[in-house]
């Protein structure tokens, strides 16, 4: 076993943490996971204590070796794979953090927010945006023409935090502070270094994919501290270093980092342009590989997938994010105990009843892109029963990913031939079967749903000479999967039709 090599793939998410031992052959030898705590000391905010997090990365890692039957000494590389602009901010001597990781969900910045899109300054950007389009044809110059900034953006959380916590303001002035997201946080903790990874920066709304640096316009308009910031990195190489040999009992090389839904389309074998997958987790999102960032006028969003070298992979996502909440809230209501297993129930219906369901605990993303939208029933009457409230619940899942789809189908005139689902809402045949039927995209769904580990392995392995290269890597996951293809008998669209205008309803409702 000695002469044998192992990889590692750690999945940090939002809900779970998730640590999985792969040998050679892509198989898996051990795997350990535990949950994530969230905490909210108010109405909207979510955060995670840092120290918990990283207490859970270390426990998983260290368990997920032991059931393996190894050491840390036999592990050939480290991958990981991090939730996306979820951050904290620590202090650079004593690495003492000064406020809790505020996660992607949080709505702690929505007055600012809102102050922020009524203000000349941002009706200014907007129309020197639409003006400097006109001109000069760049791309980058159609998205900034209809920028409107969201709670889940980070320069505005990082503003409130600045604002709001006088001893990290304190620590920037005397340029004693560091800023970083998860990957920052787990690196910093792991090696000492403080970088940050391409795919996880560009995602904060910080880093500018189209010219490839920290987008100076956001650090300028928002007096926001450059000083700060990690120096970002690509996303495989032996620039991450290694972990301290105290950590695991003996030192690991760190050969990948990767943001989740990056992870997951390097790990569903998506590495040409054009080819998509949709994650159904604690948010559901669209990803599709291009070649040059899109410019979005749907709000479909500009990300980098991966940066090798000289090699840079885009994405354009589309996102959901209460797919996690709808979950967590349908059991706490009693409409079920797992959402995994409703499929049977809801089937057996024939419809909803004119019953739909509006997902808009954290407002709707694109492309309404209202951040005051409400969750909600309508149509609900004397006789409507429980299973159909379920049904509509379970549906409003499934419209809300052909939204982002029929998005990006129209905006761009591309046709999706096929897409990979992942993610552990992924196991409900009905949700997936109903993506199928409306978007008339056939949908493959692996035997395993949780790829962004195995991506982000992969990743690390190829950086240290396990496996030689993509064609390798994407052989070892041609294992039969499930198909869902359009049915030629539905004919639901109708239902979807009627759910959009639901969703009209529901918009500005918040807005005190």
């Amino acid at each position: 076993m000695s002469g044998e090599q192992f990889v590692i793939g750690l999945d940090v998410g939002t809900s779970s943490v998730r640590s999985i031992v792969y040998d050679a052959l892509g198989q898996v030898v051990g795997t350990a996971s535990t949950t994530v705590e969230t905490i909210s000391p108010q109405p909207g905010w979510v955060e995670i204590e840092p120290e918990q997090l990283w207490e859970k990365v270390v426990e998983v890692l260290r368990l997920s070796i032991s059931k393996a039957g190894l050491t840390a000494q036999q592990i050939s590389s480290l991958g990981i794979s991090c939730q996306r602009a979820t951050f904290t901010c620590w202090h650079k001597e004593t690495g003492q953090y000064f406020h809790n990781l505020i996660t992607w969900q949080d709505l702690r910045a929505d007055r600012i927010v809102k102050e922020w899109n009524n203000s000349f300054t941002m009706k200014g950007l907007r129309l020197g945006g639409k003006l400097l389009h006109w001109i000069t044809r760049q791309a980058r110059y159609k998205a900034a023409g209809i920028l409107r900034l969201h709670p889940g953006m980070v320069p505005m959380r990082l503003l409130w935090a600045l604002d709001n916590v006088p001893t990290l303001r304190k620590a920037v002035e005397a340029g004693e502070a560091m800023f970083g997201c998860v990957d920052s946080w787990l690196l910093y903790k792991l090696t000492g270094k403080h970088i940050t990874e391409v795919s996880n920066i560009a995602a904060t709304g910080l880093f500018d994919p189209f010219t490839m640096q920290y987008a100076g316009w956001a650090f300028t308009l928002f007096s926001l501290p450059l000083s700060i910031m990690p120096e970002v990195v690509d996303s495989c190489g032996e620039h991450f270093g290694s972990t301290k040999p105290d950590i695991l009992g003996q030192s690991v090389p760190i050969r990948a980092v990767l943001a989740d839904q990056s992870a997951s389309a390097f790990g569903s074998s998506c590495y040409r342009p054009g080819s998509a997958k949709i994650t159904l987790g604690t948010g559901s999102f669209l990803d599709v590989v291009t070649a040059r960032p899109h410019a979005s006028m749907a709000g479909l969003i500009p990300l980098i997938g991966w940066k090798i070298g000289t090699e840079t992979t885009f994405l354009a996502e589309g996102s959901v994010h209460d797919t996690g909440v709808i979950v967590c809230w349908a059991k706490s209501v009693g409409l079920c105990d797992n959402i995994e297993d409703t499929s049977q129930t809801v089937s057996a219906l024939p419809s909803s009843n004119g019953v739909y369901f509006v997902p808009g605990f954290h407002g709707l993303q694109a492309p309404v892109l209202d951040s005051t939208a409400s969750a909600g029933f309508i149509g609900l009457r004397l006789d409507t029963t429980r299973d159909e409230m379920l049904r509509a619940v379970v549906e409003s899942i499934a419209f809300s990913m052909m939204r982002v789809v029929e998005g990006f189908m129209s905006e761009t005139g591309s046709k999706l031939e096929v897409i990979v689902v992942d993610g552990g809402v992924a196991r409900n045949d009905f949700i997936v079967q109903m993506i199928a039927d409306l978007t008339g995209v056939d949908l493959i769904r692996p035997p395993s749903v949780e790829v962004s580990a195995w991506g982000v392995a992969g990743l690390a392995g190829l950086g240290a000479g396990v496996w030689g290269d993509r064609e390798q890597l994407a052989k070892l996951r041609e294992e039969e999967g499930d198909t869902f293809t359009r049915r030629k008998e539905w004919g639901g669209m109708e239902e979807y039709g009627r759910w959009v205008e639901a969703c009209q309803r529901f918009t500005r409702w918040n807005t005190t």
